[in-house]
């Protein structure tokens, strides 16, 4: 049972979340939409079904969206054959571990895992990344090691308001996979 309670969350860390879940909401979305229709299509989502009455604010999100999809950089992440909020689950280590990706590439030799993130604060390389995404991306790139044994799997994070794609490596990842600091403290048992 957890006993400590979470202070309620503030106006912005709600703005925040809000903000965050439209643009996910953009990016599952808008990829497989004409370019030339995309501000138009975003628009009317916005409006119509997300509920968004504030102009100003459906065009500071239409913008961060279309910037992000628009940029050559990211070309592979929303091309058609990306799968977008794709389901994951398995065991690794005697863990349960799923989740929902935000993007996933699979071809004939690798498999690409991205995870959106929208907050303001873009880490200036893949060493000032907070251990808690870390051990998210480990643990999803564990899951499709076992899915997909004969691949290259390879994780990396996009944070939206750079916007800027951090690849982590397997190194980056490797203190953060399931069931590696029970090995560790096995070995430090033993030794």
């Amino acid at each position: 049972v957890d006993t400590v309670s979470d202070p309620p969350p503030s106006s912005e860390m709600k703005q925040a979340a809000e903000r965050g879940a439209l643009l996910h909401s953009l990016f599952e979305r808008l990829p497989a939409v004409d370019p030339a229709r995309r501000a138009e299509s975003a628009e009317r989502w916005l409006r119509d079904s997300a509920g968004v009455t504030d102009a100003a604010m459906r065009q500071a999100l239409l913008v961060d969206a279309l910037r992000v999809i628009d940029e050559p950089h990211f070309a592979a992440i929303f091309e058609p054959d990306a799968l977008a909020e794709a389901p994951l689950a398995g065991v690794v280590e005697g863990q349960v571990i799923a989740g929902t990706v935000d993007r996933l590439l699979v071809n004939e030799a690798e498999v690409l895992v991205v995870d959106f993130k929208t907050g303001r604060r873009v880490p200036a390389s893949a060493d000032t990344i907070s251990p808690h995404h870390k051990a998210q991306m480990a643990a999803y790139a564990a899951v499709l090691r076992g899915i997909f044994p004969d691949h290259e799997v390879r994780a990396a994070l996009l944070y939206t308001s750079g916007p800027k794609l951090i690849h982590l490596s397997g190194a980056d990842l490797e203190p953060y996979k399931p069931g590696y600091h029970n090995q560790q403290d096995n070995l430090a048992a033993a030794g």
